[in-house]
């Protein structure tokens, strides 16, 4: 039997005996330990160490057990699979670092959009938006003085606009910081 064979055999038997799991949730896990397995191969193979199939399966422990413990975790929310714990911590770290693009990102661009509401008060004449380039393009900012730049579009509603905005992506950064850590602290294993 080769590694392909004995592979799709191992995971014939574990979806077997994930029947208590929905269709979808099983696919999940299939393809997850599909995943894992193939890893396991790949860094054999990058290590220039023998594949040998059968300790890479028995590794994982039988599907009859591995699909018990994923049953459980699924089902119950006991913590994952032993062995697993690593792509926890992958899961943590991908969640973490979104967290905080998340946070630098929106925090930053939402106090941007509400600071430029000053600088249409400073300089009304100089700060705004407005059409340029016969009405193809549309020019925000701050210009110069002696810059002709095309009509002012907005003018002072411009201020309420821009903290209107300004508010809003905060809120929603803040909505969506508050649902990844939920995330975060829902995808830290158990001690």
């Amino acid at each position: 039997m080769n590694n392909r064979d004995a592979v799709h055999q191992y995971l014939s038997k574990l979806g077997t005996y994930l029947a208590r799991l929905n269709e979808a949730e099983v696919n999940e896990v299939l393809r997850e330990i599909e995943s894992h397995i193939y890893d396991s191969i790949e860094l054999a193979e990058h290590n220039s160490d023998p594949i040998n199939i059968t300790d890479i399966l028995a590794g994982f422990g039988s599907p009859r057990e591995l699909a018990q413990q994923y049953v459980e975790h699924i089902l119950e929310g006991t913590p994952p699979p032993k062995g697993f714990s690593a792509i926890q911590k992958v899961k943590q770290t991908a969640t973490v670092g979104l967290y905080w693009t998340t946070a630098i990102f929106g925090y930053f661009f939402g106090s941007l959009i509400i600071v430029s509401s000053a600088f249409k008060l400073a300089v009304p004449d100089l700060f705004g938006v407005w059409s340029a380039a016969g009405g193809n393009s549309i020019v925000v900012g701050l210009v110069e003085e002696n810059q002709q730049v095309g009509e002012e579009i907005v003018g002072f509603w411009f201020i309420p606009i821009a903290l209107i905005l300004g508010a809003l992506l905060i809120k929603l950064t803040h909505s969506i910081l508050r649902v990844l850590k939920r995330s975060e602290e829902m995808s830290r294993p158990s001690i």
